[in-house]
């Protein structure tokens, strides 16, 4: 069962969305369709006592940290390499002065401008299209997580590479500046039918504003029934929208530590039908945080970053100890999780991207 997302907007916080309104959607703790863990993956185990306690994404050099590339600052347009740190309003060189430039020169140039003169084009195509949906009004987490995120969590970690374009200009790419153009693809131009959803955004509330009015959208019980088995037993990563309010932080999801608080507790008000008890877990969730850009790879730097947020929830189990509802008792908990197939084309303007890839 899939449940597709509707609509991606160019923001970070927007980067899945549904088109359906959420505020009088209220979640009993059997959950519902939205919420149902095989949305995920089939073959999904249910009892408890085969779930492991941890696991962590057999990632390799994948789910690296980067940017989110924010929109107010020219987004992958934004010449971070650069010592004046130019993000919009900035002229690009013409074909004449590229080939006069110093290699240490057109290293400064954006992830957007350097892709556009490795194909040899020297109109700046991908830069206008960055620019078409870059603002310097934007608000600050405003961006393209949701491009970074299934970048990482589909791809090794690009290294740094120099490539010739047409006119036999060498182009030195920084790992940032790879990642930058993969992201911005993901973002923009993969197909959404190839993603998949486990609850539903919340469109209200914030951490200054009180309670939600999305309730419990992502049930807890299907959550820990698909971090146990995408982490613990099939070693595979996925994506989170770790903050529960308006705003949206897209993550690489990248393992878990769980332990029991309280068993064979009796079952609540409000648990599901086939509920015969409840135990009481505490989680230790973590995933891949942003970083600032970097010319070499993050991996066994200070630049990747994993960040580890506390949950704890009561998990409701039937007469044969299978999960089959649950519900948040921590005020952190994510809003949805999501996957995004990996990218099996790319086409257009992008169609030697995966020159630049380690895949």
């Amino acid at each position: 069962m899939k449940y597709i997302s509707l609509m991606v907007l160019s923001l970070c916080a927007t980067g899945r969305v549904f088109a359906q309104s959420q505020a009088e959607i209220y979640v009993d703790e059997a959950w519902q369709g939205f919420s149902a863990p095989e949305i995920m993956s089939s073959g999904f185990k249910y009892r408890l006592a085969e779930l492991p306690t941890e696991g962590f994404f057999d990632a390799g050099t994948k789910a690296w940290s980067s940017t989110y590339w924010p929109s107010n600052k020219g987004s992958i347009g934004n010449r971070w390499n650069s010592p004046l740190k130019e993000t919009f309003d900035y002229y690009s060189p013409n074909r004449d002065q590229v080939k006069r430039m110093s290699q240490e020169q057109i290293a400064t140039l954006s992830p957007a401008e350097k892709y556009d003169l490795f194909l040899g084009r020297y109109d700046y195509p991908l830069k206008q299209i960055v620019y078409s949906s870059a603002s310097k009004r934007a608000k600050d987490w405003a961006g393209i997580c949701h491009g970074w995120a299934p970048a990482a969590l589909n791809h090794s970690e690009p290294t740094p590479k120099t490539v010739v374009n047409p006119d036999g200009i060498a182009i030195p790419f920084g790992s940032a500046d790879i990642k930058g153009v993969l992201s911005f693809y993901y973002a923009f131009y993969t197909d959404d039918q190839d993603t998949d959803q486990v609850g539903l955004r919340c469109y209200f509330g914030s951490w200054l504003g009180g309670a939600r009015g999305c309730n419990e959208d992502l049930n807890a019980g299907a959550f820990h029934i698909i971090i146990a088995n995408k982490f613990g037993i099939q070693k595979e990563g996925f994506l989170v929208d770790v903050d529960r309010y308006n705003e949206i932080w897209n993550q690489p999801a990248y393992g878990y530590q769980t332990r029991v608080i309280s068993a064979w507790l009796p079952v609540s008000r409000g648990a599901a039908s086939n509920a015969a008890y409840e135990v009481r877990v505490a989680t230790d969730f973590y995933y891949t945080d942003e970083s600032d850009p970097t010319w070499n790879v993050v991996y066994g730097t200070k630049e990747q970053v994993i960040t580890k947020v506390a949950y704890q929830y009561r998990l409701e189990l039937d007469a044969m100890g299978n999960i089959v509802g649950g519900a948040w008792e921590s005020a952190d908990r994510p809003d949805f999780l999501w996957n995004k197939h990996r990218a099996t084309s790319f086409d257009g303007i992008y169609s030697r991207l995966p020159e630049l890839l380690n895949d």
